[in-house]
């Protein structure tokens, strides 16, 4: 179903919501606790007792590599560069000890991962890098029909190899945030996201991003309770480009929940409980469920007015082939105070990388081989081969269009507007710049209702993820910020309309040490 749902528009609690957090960030952090050592502090990791485990290989190609099977070295490949343990930090008092292969605000990591496969369903054990059983069966085609979808019946067509949930155990971030922990689990389910699906498509795999699915029989199957830990993102897998045909169905969440058992799998405890200490957050959460595929539709984002500054045409460059095994490992966020150090870094190689990142998506937010509904913003400092200034990236030619023109932007310094309405904490000074994710807030909440919150977020922290690997690709640090003025981004970047705002702030930059202790974690690797 194309275009936007007028008679799924919502009761506004998640438009509301999306002010709060992205346009007055006082209010949106008024009810964040302490850094650490409060007693809601959660565990580090989710763990299950009493469950059957299965031990996944320690032996992973040294770089993810196209596959013809999807078999238990493909699986415990995928989970590995996917989202396993990358690097242990020793000097910050237990605090950040544990880094993954994506970003997480305070490293907290609050989003789950779930793997349906034929044989049952799991939860993935990062820090043991095994998966524990949660319930027999091969339930790949019920996640499906959730989606709206079907395997189709065509020559050739096959369920999905696998289907994984990304989910938000709230707790985990909500004991520092609060409220706020609603933003910041939703980003990272789509930073997540963009990881997997960077992994698979190394792979020779597809990933599906499904947004919109019926909730209740997901957290059934699942055993989530769904105000603590809801599912956020369902994201089958096909081998090859595009993976085979898949159908168009109706399903109601009653039908698909009719004859499925509760599990109630036994959790060690820890953590608060949302449902009593983040009304807010339970209450964008709640009003984001759907019971009805018929509810599901797509629509396209308006694009922001164009500048009339003629654009720079991209260099005819294509950008280096990524180690991205490496290039995950040495990834990073950068010292807890953002200090850029001076470097020469080719701003041609990052306008090549940066031009690509929004192919190749295959999300149901938008129609059949729509991009993906950000526009992307690029802040120049300190880059050779780019004019310092602030720029939109056009996604289909790859040109960078000046927000302002010469006359409009003479004596003005576009990396200077952006700190000026950055909270105090990071150094500009060198940076090599910032990029900015503008989303269109009124096709988010117009097509989706109230689950747009998740869905602008999740796309956006899908790009954020592609942005930071194309940054650590040439040895930039990425530190996602969402301490800034939205109002104030809005007119450095010379948006006109409201409706079009920043969700992202990434800021680029080599950094210097920051004090502290951190050591790989490798796994076994074997040579191709």
């Amino acid at each position: 179903m194309s275009g936007p749902q007028q008679g799924h528009r919502g009761s506004g609690v998640g438009r509301e919501f999306f002010r709060v957090t992205l346009e007055d960030l006082a209010e949106a952090m008024e009810t964040r606790q302490s850094e650490y050592g409060n007693p809601d502090e959660p565990l580090k990791f989710k763990i299950y007792r009493g469950r059957p485990r299965r031990p996944l290989t320690v032996r992973t190609p040294r770089e993810p590599i196209p596959v013809d099977t999807f078999d238990g070295t493909a699986l415990s490949t995928l989970l590995r560069y996917g989202y396993g343990i990358s690097r242990q930090e020793f000097d910050t008092n237990g605090t950040w000890p544990y880094h993954r292969m994506v970003a997480s605000a305070r490293c907290l990591f609050g989003v789950q991962l779930y793997v349906c496969l034929p044989d049952g369903v799991y939860h993935y054990d990062a820090p043991h890098h095994a998966l524990v059983l949660l319930r027999e069966g091969d339930h790949r085609e019920l996640l499906l029909r959730t989606t709206g979808t079907a395997t189709g019946t065509g020559t050739g067509d096959a369920p999905p190899e696998a289907v994984f949930v990304l989910s938000g155990l709230f707790a985990k971030t909500a004991y520092i945030y609060r409220d706020y922990a609603y933003r910041l689990c939703t980003q990272e389910a789509g930073l997540l996201t963009g990881n997997l699906d960077l992994v698979a498509r190394s792979m020779g795999l597809t990933v599906h991003v499904h947004h919109q699915f019926l909730d209740e029989p997901v957290h059934r199957l699942l055993g989530l309770d769904p105000d603590e830990e809801p599912a956020l993102l369902v994201l089958p897998l096909h081998l090859g480009a595009a993976g085979p045909g898949r159908v168009r169905v109706g399903a109601t969440a009653a039908e698909l929940t009719a004859g499925l058992d509760p599990i109630a799998p036994t959790v060690l405890p820890g953590g608060l409980k949302v449902a009593q200490a983040c009304p807010t957050l339970t209450e964008v959460n709640r009003a984001s469920l759907r019971t009805d595929t018929t509810a599901f539709a797509t629509a396209e984002p308006a694009p922001p007015a164009p500048s009339a500054a003629p654009p720079l045409p991209r260099p005819p460059l294509a950008a280096p082939e990524l180690p991205l095994a490496a290039v995950l490992r040495s990834r990073d966020s950068g010292p807890g105070i953002f200090r850029p150090v001076p470097a020469r870094v080719d701003g041609n190689e990052l306008w090549a990388r940066l031009a690509e990142i929004r192919n190749g998506v295959v999300s149901d937010a938008v129609p059949a081989g729509a991009p993906v509904p950000l526009e992307i913003y690029l802040t120049v400092g300190d880059l050779t081969g780019i004019p310092a200034g602030a720029y939109r990236l056009d996604h289909a030619t790859g040109a960078l269009h000046p927000v302002r023109t010469a006359d409009e932007a003479q004596g003005t310094d576009a990396l200077a507007a952006i700190e000026r309405v950055t909270i105090p904490g990071p150094v500009f000074r060198h940076m090599t710049a910032v990029v900015h994710l503008v989303g269109d807030r009124d096709w988010a909440f117009d097509t989706f209702g109230d689950r747009g919150y998740r869905v602008i977020n999740q796309e956006a922290g899908l790009l954020a993820h592609r942005i930071c690997v194309a940054a650590a690709a040439q040895g930039l640090s990425g530190r996602i910020v969402n301490a800034y003025h939205a109002e104030g981004v809005r007119t450095a970047l010379g948006l006109t309309e409201q409706r079009h705002t920043p969700v992202f702030q990434i800021l680029l930059a080599r950094t210097g040490p920051g004090g502290r202790v951190i050591v790989p974690v490798e796994p076994e690797a074997v040579d191709h």
